[in-house]
């Protein structure tokens, strides 16, 4: 499930970068750039069973949840505005992706902080 919840955060980083973010500022690059490297050392430290999860992994996994956070922000204030001007039309995609990559990175960090590698 680990595994799973990593390649699909590189998958949400990928499709928010390609449909979203083509002219998107350094911190929103920045963030998906720690959001893949994240989830790279995590997939390979399970694949190579380097052991329990050191210092960096949580370092990463913090400047992950800000960047959720960050994400969140943006998506209430579009949310708001599209409420605001009853215009969902071109939004909902954005909503729903914006939505599920926030909720991927959450519950990997969780994962991470309850994961004990099996001897």
């Amino acid at each position: 499930m680990f595994r799973i919840l990593s390649y699909a955060n590189i998958l949400f980083a990928i499709a928010y970068l390609l449909m979203f973010l083509l002219n998107g500022s350094n911190v929103v690059i920045f963030g998906i750039l720690v959001v893949v490297v994240f989830n790279v050392i995590v997939v390979k430290n399970i694949q190579e069973g380097w052991g329990k999860p050191g210092l960096i992994y949580y370092v990463l996994g913090l400047g992950c949840l800000g960047f959720a956070a960050f994400l969140s922000v943006g998506l209430i204030h579009i949310v708001r505005s599209s409420i605001a001007y009853h215009y969902f039309s071109n939004t909902l995609n954005y909503m729903v992706l914006t939505t599920l990559f926030v909720l991927c990175i959450v519950i990997h960090f969780v994962f991470l902080c309850l994961y004990r590698k099996k001897e």
